[in-house]
């Protein structure tokens, strides 16, 4: 699965939870809005004043693998769909993935209070949902987000013309229990037996089974008989 839908599913938890009003509305944009971020609010506002406050979200350039090699979940308690002739598959390869809030406002003290609220609504509502988009397969995943312990002050940027302008403060976040999914169908193989009971038995084939709370009593032999397999893909 994409990054993408990750970026998709935080943006729209961290929204939910400044909804619009009449006293407050707080914007909240992807990390793709984020790499253009001040040419998207010119065009977004016609050339007017950007409006504060804003939470711009981008995501860590280097993306950790976690494991080199693919790791199958498909039957690690994950029901996944299957027919006669084929099974859906999970394949995961798990990725350490890190995340920058900024948060915009016009004055330090309205940043203050919207730091302290937003922090505490991250730690205290740390899990995301996603579903698995893939070949339909109706899947939810679970992660979590961690707040890393720096959070730094970030106003003197290069787009502030003037100090004061407005403040920035950096939130760093760690999206845990993240993966990359692959959701491929594959054909369902049938095992043919046949059992031969006209072979003769061999003597060695035979054995005998003790059974009682000593050896001495015996029970009745059993006979292996002869089996040939043959295996057929469909």
């Amino acid at each position: 699965m994409a990054l993408k839908y990750y970026d998709d599913v935080i943006c729209a938890k961290i929204q939910k939870w400044f909804p619009d009003s009449n006293t407050r509305k707080l914007r909240v944009l992807k990390p793709n809005e984020t790499r253009r971020l001040f040419e998207t609010l010119a065009n977004d506002t016609k050339d007017k004043n950007v409006e504060l406050p804003l939470i711009a979200m981008s995501r860590n350039n280097d993306i950790e693998l976690l494991m080199n090699v693919k790791n199958d979940r498909s039957y690690n308690g994950i029901k996944l769909k299957q027919t006669q002739d084929e099974t859906m598959l999970l394949n995961v390869l798990p990725v350490k993935v890190e995340y920058q809030l900024d948060l915009y406002t016009k004055t330090y003290e309205e940043s203050d209070d919207y730091l302290r609220e937003l922090l505490f609504l991250l730690i205290n509502n740390p899990s995301i949902k996603i579903e698995i988009p893939y070949n339909g397969a109706e899947i939810e995943h679970i992660a979590n987000l961690r707040v890393l312990s720096t959070i730094s002050d970030t106003s003197d940027i290069s787009e502030r013309l003037f100090s004061g302008q407005f403040t920035r403060w950096s939130i760093q976040i760690e999206l845990q229990d993240a993966f990359y999914f692959n959701v491929p169908y594959k054909k369902n193989w049938k095992l043919y037996t046949n059992i031969d009971d006209t072979l003769p038995i061999d003597e060695s084939s035979k054995i005998t089974i003790h059974s009682g709370p000593t050896l001495d009593t015996k029970v009745e032999a059993v006979e292996q008989m002869p089996f040939n397999f043959r295996y057929k893909r469909t």
